[in-house]
């Protein structure tokens, strides 16, 4: 008999407050996945006291607006439930089929703000994958030389997976991002974790984090995916795009907030696995 799955739910509570309001001020929250494999959602609620709060939903990117006018405090709380499985990809035997239009993998082949490609980047991908010859010798090549790399430079500034994406679609491999919080610790606050996919001919999306966690095939579910957009554009913003949208993010009348300065802009996430 198939072994059963082992479904985790977990329970995250984000509370924002805006410290130093000036006029209308707005709030942005990354709201967990809808549609993926390895996670489900369960059911959101959020309450913004003197405000409204408004969700929009794309393909791959659920966004909690926030508003607030003028001398109003704004503090927004969301509760989000989501199950996770572990996941782990069949990479014994090819069984996924190519997908029906191949251009809908061209996005995650194209430069992006933060993955940019340049002559530099293209000749270190080369060395990296010279003598493998399919897609998958190649995706764990680059695997492989980011984990070696990162034990050797801990310090390093770049995230392992974003190196990973970034040499996997240098070397004509589509790969992205996965913006998303770890569930480990009941504090979450700053438990936010980029993860990778690289699409592999045969085998589809597969997971990897060359993290501490070293794994090529399998996602450790202690974790939930909030997107893998980039070069994100926040709707009613009136700033610039972000490179990437896993962080609260908020705007007053004064411009855009830092959502890392605890004098203007506090939050706290917390988890309990139920």
């Amino acid at each position: 008999m198939p072994a059963l799955e082992r479904r985790r739910t977990f329970e995250i509570t984000t509370r924002i407050q805006i410290l130093k309001p000036a006029g209308p001020t707005r709030v942005w929250l990354p709201m967990p996945l809808a549609v993926a494999p390895y996670q489900n959602t369960l059911g959101d609620t959020y309450h913004a006291p003197g405000g409204s709060a408004v969700m929009v939903e794309n393909d791959d990117l659920d966004i909690l607006i926030a508003e607030w006018d003028e001398g109003v405090e704004p503090i927004l709380t969301v509760t989000n439930r989501v199950s996770t499985t572990d996941r782990t990809a069949n990479l014994t035997t090819p069984t996924v089929p190519p997908p029906l239009d191949a251009h809908v993998l061209d996005r995650f082949l194209r430069p992006t703000k933060l993955i940019p490609t340049d002559a530099m980047v293209k000749t270190k991908a080369d060395a990296i994958t010279r003598g493998q010859g399919t897609d998958f010798e190649r995706a764990r090549a680059i695997y492989d030389w980011v984990v070696a790399r990162t034990a050797v430079d801990s310090d390093t500034r770049v995230d392992p997976n974003v190196l990973v994406v970034h040499l996997a679609r240098t070397s004509a491999i589509p790969a992205r991002c996965v913006w998303g919080l770890g569930l480990a610790s009941s504090n979450a606050t700053k438990a936010q974790q980029c993860r990778a996919e690289v699409y592999l001919t045969g085998y589809g999306w597969v997971p990897v984090d060359a993290t501490t966690a070293r794994l090529f095939g399998s996602w450790e579910m202690n974790w939930i995916a909030f997107n893998y957009a980039r070069d994100v554009v926040l709707p009613r913003s009136k700033r610039g795009t972000l490179g990437f949208f896993m962080y609260p993010q908020a705007e007053t009348a004064n411009g855009r907030l830092d959502s890392l300065d605890p004098e203007t802009f506090k939050y706290q996430i917390t988890t309990n696995e139920l």
